[in-house]
Formats: structure tokens, sequence, C-alpha cells
């Protein structure tokens, strides 16, 4: 029996979620950031993260948030903030660091995600545009049904990863 210390929790919590929720990286992901870092843009994240989503990067991919393209001032974790999205605080959290860091306005951001409540919505509402990926349908959530989502509608749908390269490069979504 015995005492149980944090780190065996921790184990715990992980081995537990990577055999009922277990998490894969999308196809196309490692082109698309490469093309991401390839033209020298900001790149975050805003997530509903445990502590131990960081680390499924390097643990998937080989490569640390860094080196991925990833500047950790715009990478907005839901267990470190103690709210979830579609909280509006994380994405002006990090909309306020685009701004202040790198003068760039939430018009001029693009937000993908698979869930139109916490992802998409959210998003649109603090002032970014906004890219559903709907090439997962196993994590796709449309929320039709939501009101949170009512008159929602995502400036850009991608099927695969790798489309957003040419959308992001495309009048369409610069400005």
């Amino acid at each position: 029996v015995g005492e149980v210390g944090e780190s065996r929790l921790k184990r715990l919590a992980l081995e537990y979620e990577c055999r009922v929720n277990p998490v894969w990286p999308m196809p196309g992901l490692e082109e698309t950031l490469a093309g991401i870092r390839d033209q020298d843009l900001c790149l975050g994240i805003v997530s509903n993260a445990q502590f131990y989503t960081p680390l499924l990067f390097s643990g998937l991919l080989g490569k640390d948030l860094p080196a991925l393209g990833f500047d950790e001032r715009l990478c907005v974790w839901s267990y470190r903030e103690l709210q979830g999205k579609p909280s509006a605080q994380l994405f002006g959290k990090v909309t306020a660091t685009l701004k202040q860091s790198f003068g760039i306005s939430p018009d001029h951001v693009l937000y993908v995600g698979n869930d139109m409540r916490n992802d998409i919505a959210a998003a649109a509402r603090a002032g970014c545009r906004t890219a559903l990926y709907a090439g997962d349908s196993r994590s796709l959530r449309l929320r039709a049904d939501d009101p949170f989502c009512q008159g929602v509608v995502p400036d850009l749908v991608v099927t695969q990863l790798p489309q957003l390269l040419s959308a992001i490069t495309s009048k369409k979504m610069c400005t």
C-alpha cells in the first residue's frame, strides 16, 4: 500500500489516457508544420490540454514544440490556465501576446481546429480567421445544435492539413 506520490499519479493518468483515448498525428502534419516554418510564420497552440499534452509532440514526432516551429509564448494550455475552451480568456491571452510581441492583430491570425464550439466559434469571437479541419471523422465535432455555434461559419474547411499551406499564402487568407 503506502503513499502515492505525484509522479506515480501522473504516470497512472498518462497510462490510462493512452489506453482509453489514444492520440496520433494527422496525416501531413509534419509537412504542414515544415511549410509554415519555411514561411517564417508565427505558430502557437490554444489547447484543452492535460499536463502531458506538450510531451506528446516529442513522443509522436520526435521533436519538441520549438523544433517544430511553435513559439512557446503563443502556446496556451488549459491545464495551466485552469480553464478550458471555448474560454475567451484563453484566446485573449494568445491574441494579446501576438499583438504585443509581434504587432499581429487577430484578423491576421488563422486558427485551425476540429471543433465548431471549442475552436471555430471561440476563435471567431476573438476576432481570428478560422479553418475547420474536417479530415478525421473520429475527432470532428460539428455541434450543429449548439447555440454557441449558431451562425458561425469557418473561413475555410480543409480535409487534409497540407491544404492550409496554399490557403495561408492565398490572397483570400492574407490581408
